[in-house]
């Protein structure tokens, strides 16, 4: 079972794809307050809640020259915007290039995440199945469902199989998965930063420990290749190409990667391993695509329970014609848990999900990203959004595929503080200097609890966007972003400043 603060560990030390000779120590991390017990892989913004920022700024009697004062001390020549908006009465309170056409990063989750809330039932909780024919001991069809369940751990599914030997089977002539719920594709935009981080998993119908894998290595004799151990064993899904040696030299360079082979994943070892070394590990790695990397995980704790599976995993819907019985049903959290874990821990992959799921609910199935993107405008329609500049073509805001200027995404923020779906979606939110992504930031006793918003960072982007509550319970919607930047650390602070600023009369 993987935990929280380890997952995110690992994320961080997964997103750098490149040599590496020990592991890195991993940074502490309070767990969230609501998190599935599948560890989150975090985003590409993994470190926005490692560094408190200092928040003082010019104040004046005019809070308007002010913000703006503090806006414009962004360092460098960057593209920027910023809009903030009186809630009770829609009077602009600062803007400057509220309709400038920005990349959003991770903000674009908002989206994503309001579309799920108007659109789910959020205290469903998705099961992942296990459907037989026939009742003895040899039945012609297995069956494993997915409902696109990213909390899925391997030791679910090892569940599964002894549920299904305890039910009396024993061999099993076809093993039939059903993973029609999405489509394979990657999210669009995942192909513009070729990457093995975990940040980039891909999602599917059936998901397993985050569509991710562990790599450990040994040496092995002098001269021979390092002995390299993938957890989970998902069998046929993953195939180790070990091109590296060991040696007796006390320094070494060992690079672990994954790579896509069709459908299965490769793990790639090269470069030395010195025999001083006890253990390295990889850290998380992408595996190529998450129905096939659990159905294959299945079918090997199955054969590790006892039960024979004579062909398979087979891809495609339920097969007709035979009735078919549930044998066992697995469920870990609802919706709303997930939605939590998505905006507070800014994770990609239950983003994608929750995106994904839209589009299955309004296009039907197979989702593919052009239904999620549909889905989401159907969903939030009703709203009456102002759209002028926005594009959302995948859930979690990697890399450059979506976009969004200030005065849009201030838009969907009043409209769903008036919508009946709007407070699950608020309550989603990080909160500044309390948790999520936030957890580190605006932590002042004048600003902590009175910030919930989305964070959003690439290399070349820092992002911010929620509500903030001021003097008196006024509350404000805003939001924030800079790009073509260098570090987003100077523009958090800024940002931080600007709430400050916004917040304390």
């Amino acid at each position: 079972m993987f935990r929280l603060r380890f997952a995110i560990a690992c994320a961080v030390l997964a997103s750098s794809a490149g040599a590496w000779a020990r592991p890195a120590k991993p940074p502490t991390r309070r767990p969230a307050q609501v998190a599935p017990r599948h560890a989150p892989s975090h985003g590409d913004e993994a470190d926005d809640d490692v560094t408190a920022t200092a928040i003082t700024g010019p104040r004046t009697a005019d809070k308007g020259s002010d913000l703006r004062a503090i806006f414009r001390s962004a360092p460098g020549k960057v593209r920027g915007g910023a809009l903030i908006v009186d809630m009770a009465t829609g009077a602009t309170v600062f803007e400057e290039n509220a309709d400038k056409v920005l990349t959003p990063a991770s903000v674009a989750k908002l989206y994503a995440t309001a579309a799920a809330v108007r659109t789910l039932d959020l205290d469903k909780k998705p099961a992942t199945e296990v459907k037989a024919a026939g009742t003895g001991a040899v039945t012609p069809q297995l069956v494993l469902v997915g409902a696109a369940d990213p909390t899925m751990t391997f030791g679910d599914y090892k569940k599964l199989a002894q549920s299904v030997a305890a039910a009396g089977v024993q061999r099993v002539k076809k093993l039939w998965v059903d993973a029609t719920l999405f489509d394979d594709a990657l999210p669009a935009g995942f192909d513009q930063k070729p990457t093995d981080a975990a940040y980039r998993a891909p999602v599917g119908a059936l998901q397993m420990d985050a569509s991710t894998l562990q790599v450990t290595v040994r040496p092995g004799a002098v001269g021979a290749p390092p002995l390299v151990e993938v957890t989970p064993d998902a069998g046929a899904a993953v195939v180790v190409v070990n091109q590296a040696k060991t040696t007796k030299a006390k320094k070494d360079a060992l690079v672990v990667a994954t790579r896509p082979a069709g459908r299965k994943t490769e793990v790639v070892v090269s470069g030395t391993l010195s025999t001083s070394r006890k253990v390295i590990g990889s850290g998380r790695r992408r595996v190529a695509d998450a129905s096939y990397f659990a159905a294959h995980a299945f079918k090997q704790v199955l054969v590790a329970e006892g039960v024979v599976v004579e062909e398979g995993p087979v891809f495609g819907a339920e097969p007709k014609g035979q009735p078919l019985r549930t044998l066992a049903s697995h469920v870990h959290h609802d919706w709303r848990t997930i939605l939590h874990v998505t905006n507070k821990q800014s994770h990609n992959q239950y983003a994608e999900t929750l995106f994904k799921l839209v589009g299955a609910h309004h296009g039907g199935a197979p989702a593919t990203s052009q239904k999620a993107q549909d889905g989401v405008r159907k969903a939030l329609e009703p709203l009456g959004l102002h759209w002028e500049g926005t594009r959302i073509a995948n859930g979690s805001g990697l890399y450059k595929a979506d976009t969004l200027t200030c005065r849009a995404a201030v838009s969907l923020l009043r409209a769903m503080h008036k919508d009946p779906a709007g407070a699950a979606w608020r309550q989603s939110l990080a909160v500044g200097g309390v948790d999520g992504t936030l957890r580190g930031r605006l932590k002042a006793p004048e600003t902590k609890g009175k910030i919930q918003a989305k964070t959003g960072t690439l290399d070349d982007v820092s992002g911010l966007a929620g509500y903030a509550e001021g003097a008196g319970g006024k509350l404000y919607a805003f939001a924030f972003f800079f790009n073509d930047i260098a570090g987003a650390g100077p523009y958090r602070g800024v940002q931080d400043r600007m709430l400050r600023r916004l917040v304390v009369d």
